[in-house]
């Protein structure tokens, strides 16, 4: 594959990955959002995408930059990382397992301190374009806690 493609195929993957499987297992998603009580700074759910857009494109660019330094461990790492974050929507909204949907936030926060570690040390410019991503992330956990704390009865 040709370097510039490569590079194009990296840096849109995790978008398109993440608005697909998205699609498919947060169908209820705004209904469900409505009904359930919201921590304290709970984003309007239209916040939600555009948010993610921005987040998985800085993402896989990330990863791009990543990749074409070489680096196959960050790489494995990150799709690692990628797989047990496309598994909250599932969880939380199509199977509505908020407890369980906060256990795999806790290893998506793990996972991306993993991520960003790997990537700083491959790439300065890679760790500080997951940085948002990583805020992202910490706030998201908070949100999960929130809803499954105030909801748990439900």
């Amino acid at each position: 594959m040709k370097p510039v493609i490569k590079f194009i195929f990296h840096l849109v993957t995790p978008l398109i990955l993440g608005k697909t499987i998205g699609k498919l297992s947060t169908r209820s998603a705004p209904r469900q959002y409505k009904k359930l009580r919201q921590p304290p700074f709970a984003p309007p759910r239209k916040i939600f995408a555009p948010m993610w857009t921005f987040l998985y494109l800085t993402m896989g660019l990330a990863h791009a930059l990543v990749n074409r330094k070489g680096d196959r461990k960050a790489s494995r790492l990150f799709k690692v990382h990628l797989i047990i974050n496309y598994t909250w929507s599932f969880l939380f909204f199509r199977l509505r397992k908020r407890q369980l949907a906060l256990v795999n936030s806790v290893m998506i926060w793990i996972t991306m301190y993993a991520v960003l570690s790997k990537f700083f040390k491959v790439s300065k410019l890679s760790g500080f374009i997951l940085l948002p991503y990583t805020l992202w992330t910490t706030f998201a956990a908070y949100l999960t806690l929130g809803s499954w704390y105030l909801n748990r009865n439900k």
